[in-house]
């Protein structure tokens, strides 16, 4: 292994942990993540600490819990000054770039501006428009707008990052983050991947029961009204069969054009030294618990599917403990290309379990939600409680190793100080 050090960072959205092959779903190919995980570590109860789009986003780049930065709802990114990831690798003279779908201070389709990429030398973005067939639009650092008309989203995202490799100069470590809309709603899957599902009875997971609605309309662009003109509706609108059909195509693709970007980085001599972590921003109900969509503390919403490859570490690992896919990313990521710890990050790197290959004494993981729908979220060992964000009142407690589905709350049934005392320490840590 060379002493050079390069990030690529793939990101999904919506992607639920359960929803790939090498996490054990039946139907669903994902051969190009099965084989990244086969040639790196996957680890199967990797969680983000606030199970939406731009919440997320907040997360990923300040290192910090929402809480802590204040970023807990729609329309907000990080305070001007703030400290970003991207920042901290570009001391450590890495050509950083990011590529995709943005959701940080704006939701419309629109281009992100200088002061609002939190330090990214580079850029080929969008904020945020769920079409994948239509509208198809990113805006470079220069403001030049690269429309792609007849494609599809999925497959642009792919192509520009395939352009920016190209353009990383030969004597330079580099940080590159592509972040997919796929497979978030409205799945319009391409053409030939729909036709692989089609008719194709996926195996949904015991928790899932038909929802009043299995159909969410768009804000950008605005789904037609009423909902039952929209075309997206009119296809898998009312069948949470069909719907799955079309997720499972929009996984397939989302890995196809993944394995594009693989195969790529091994094209340019650039797989050796190079750290590739692929996760997601949040998962997807998909009709478990009768919920669609994100947002809640349940495993489909907050389990997300991580998989890192570290150039020399043990190859083929699954890793069970449990990790935070948000505020552990900044420490590993920095810890990799032997930059400083940043005081402010909350999380800790995960780069010695892989390169050991074994798990290794970890922080219990914490998610949250605010707004109308509040709550705090711990995992700690096999064992899952939640309670009101404002409130302080119990809500759920769950011993995931007897019960994966959540089908057993067993608050006031079992003793849950200890981890009621692990909340409120995170309470106070994060000034909340």
């Amino acid at each position: 292994m060379s002493d050079r050090r390069s990030v690529l960072f793939l990101l999904a959205d919506q992607l639920q942990a359960f929803a790939l092959g090498c996490m054990g779903h039946p139907e669903i190919r994902t051969p190009n993540l099965d084989a990244l995980a086969a040639e790196g570590t996957i680890f199967r109860n990797a969680y983000v600490e606030f199970p939406v789009c731009t919440q997320y986003r907040g997360v990923l780049m300040t290192g910090q819990y929402g809480a802590e930065s204040g970023i807990t709802s729609f329309l907000q990114g990080p305070d001007p000054g703030t400290r970003c990831l991207a920042d901290a690798l570009n001391d450590q003279a890495l050509w950083t770039s990011y590529v995709g779908k943005w959701h940080l201070y704006e939701f419309f389709d629109k281009p992100v501006t200088p002061e609002q990429r939190c330090g990214f030398q580079r850029f080929l973005g969008y904020q945020s428009h769920n079409d994948y067939l239509d509208g198809i639009r990113f805006w470079d650092e220069d403001a030049n707008c690269r429309e792609f008309v007849g494609g599809h989203r999925t497959t642009a995202t792919a192509d520009l990052a395939i352009e920016r490799m190209r353009e990383i100069p030969d004597d330079r470590d580099f940080a590159l983050f592509v972040s997919f809309l796929s497979p978030h709603y409205p799945l319009q899957p391409g053409p030939a991947f729909a036709e692989m599902y089609s008719g194709v009875d996926i195996s949904l997971r015991p928790n899932v029961s038909p929802p009043e609605q299995v159909f969410t309309p768009t804000y950008s662009p605005a789904s037609p009204q009423p909902i039952e003109t929209d075309p997206n509706y009119q296809r898998y609108g009312a069948s949470i069969e069909q719907f799955w059909q079309y997720y499972a195509a929009m996984v397939t693709q989302l890995d196809h054009e993944l394995g594009r970007i693989l195969d790529e980085l091994r094209a340019q001599g650039r797989a050796d030294d190079t750290l590739v972590v692929f996760t997601s921003d949040h998962g997807e109900m998909g009709g478990s618990h009768a919920l669609m969509n994100k947002g809640v503390w349940q495993e489909e919403s907050t389990r997300v599917p991580m998989i890192v490859r570290a150039p020399g570490a043990p190859t083929g690992t699954a890793i069970d403990t449990p990790v935070s896919a948000g505020v552990d990313i900044m420490p590993t990521l920095l810890d990799w290309v032997g930059g400083p710890p940043e005081p402010a990050a909350s999380g800790a790197s995960i780069l010695e379990m892989v390169q050991a290959g074994e798990s290794r004494p970890h922080h219990p993981v914490f998610s949250e939600m605010a707004g109308d729908n509040d709550w705090v979220m711990v995992r700690d060992g096999d064992w899952k409680y939640v309670e009101g964000r404002a409130s302080g009142e119990p809500i759920a407690l769950h011993d995931l190793a007897a019960d994966p589905y959540e089908l057993d709350n067993r608050v006031g049934a079992e003793d849950a100080e200890d981890l009621r005392a692990r909340v409120e320490e995170w309470r106070r840590s994060v000034d909340l």
